[in-house]
């Protein structure tokens, strides 16, 4: 057999690896594309065609994947990105990055939680995401209109301009609907709008329906539902996921 076509033994971290010259060299200016040269302090011969690298064995499996077949193939569990990334930049492999972000990018995922509360004249909303640019485009999303409930004593209760749902923070928001009672007697209701819908919902359980089926559409999937028991209060909670793009 011709010397160029006999593998190379690789010694990676304690793991042994067997590839060919040709697979090393495939992309032209990484660091194991030079092995043979002796110019790499970080790759140490240890006997004839057979080298040690005092790195991550188990993520350098990948990489060889990778060199054989110009695709990254990871594991549908696989989380350690910012390690991979390290290899790759060791060896001067930048051509993969790209491919590694976009990977990343599609098996990332983000949660979101809403939060149903009943009340005897209304009901509460909560949402909690963990992407602060979905909480926030969420929240224009949602506008609230106060009106003076039709058989309210007090004509001195004007209409208010219509709102948007409060944000308590960068990852959650409330807003509620239904009829607010004043002490002089008088009464709102507050209505809720979830565009791109027109209507202006009043009861807590169809603003709850419209609600996740707006979450459903823009890709988000439910995954659980679950009662908290708070006091007097009971709250619905639903958790959905969706991958980032």
């Amino acid at each position: 057999m011709d010397e160029e076509n006999q593998p190379l033994k690789l010694n990676v971290g304690g793991m042994i690896f067997e590839t060919l010259l040709d697979t090393l060299t495939k992309v032209p200016s990484s660091k194991l594309s030079r092995i043979l040269t002796g110019s790499e302090p970080s790759v140490q011969q240890i006997g004839p065609r057979e080298y040690f690298i005092d790195r991550d064995g188990s993520l350098f499996g990948y990489i060889l994947d990778f060199l054989r077949t110009s695709e990254l193939l990871l594991p549908g569990d696989f989380r350690d990105y910012d390690s991979l990334a390290k290899e790759f930049e060791f060896y001067e492999l930048d051509p993969v990055l790209c491919t590694l972000e976009t990977v990343q990018r599609k098996n990332k995922s983000e949660i979101l939680e809403v939060r149903y509360i009943r009340k005897r004249t209304g009901a509460f909303f909560r949402v909690f995401g963990s992407s602060v640019e979905t909480v926030l485009a969420l929240s224009s999303q949602i506008t609230l209109h106060v009106e003076k409930a039709s058989f309210s004593p007090q004509a001195s209760i004007e209409k208010k301009k219509p709102t948007s749902a409060q944000i308590l923070s960068f990852h959650d928001l409330v807003f509620k609907c239904g009829a607010k009672n004043y002490v002089n007697g008088g009464q709102v209701n507050i209505y809720v709008q979830i565009a791109p819908e027109d209507r202006k919902i009043l009861l807590g359980f169809n603003v709850l329906g419209i609600l996740l089926d707006y979450l459903t559409k823009i890709g988000f999937c439910l995954q659980n539902t679950r009662a908290i028991h708070q006091q007097e209060d009971t709250v619905d909670c639903y958790t959905f996921k969706r991958n980032m793009k």
